[in-house]
């Protein structure tokens, strides 16, 4: 296993399976730059955090997994599989996701979300029937 996904495992396993935002902290560079999970981009660790605590205030029990991966220079592409359970109501929901992200010294540099959301929010049903 690369350097690049033995970091990648670690961070969903450690922010996501754990929940454990001191990882956040530890694992992005204080300039990180992270797209696709808000109408914004997200720019340092405290703003990835905030979207953490959202997304752990609506779900528990992540379980994170790597599908597949491809790695060009210093840049990993993970398919993945996110499963977890809503809190509120006890409902499990699956969906798939791809992430982009640069590395470089042992930490996240940049990144690029793509999940599926849509289906995250239709399967907690929070989207209007219409």
């Amino acid at each position: 296993m690369s350097q690049a996904e033995e970091l990648i495992k670690t961070w969903l396993r450690r922010v996501w399976n754990e929940e454990d935002a001191s990882a956040i902290d530890e694992m992005l560079v204080p300039d990180v730059k992270v797209e696709g999970l808000g109408a914004q981009s997200m720019i340092g660790p405290e703003a990835f955090k905030e979207f953490h605590t959202a997304m752990c205030n609506i779900l528990t029990g992540f379980d994170i997994t790597i599908d597949k991966s491809m790695e060009n220079d210093d840049w990993i592409s993970t398919l993945c599989t996110l499963s977890a359970r809503c809190k509120k109501s006890g409902k499990n929901v699956t969906i798939t996701g791809n992430i982009w992200v640069r590395t470089g010294d042992g930490k996240l540099l940049e990144g690029y979300n793509h999940f599926d959301f849509m289906g995250l929010w239709a399967q907690l049903g929070l989207l209007p029937m219409d």
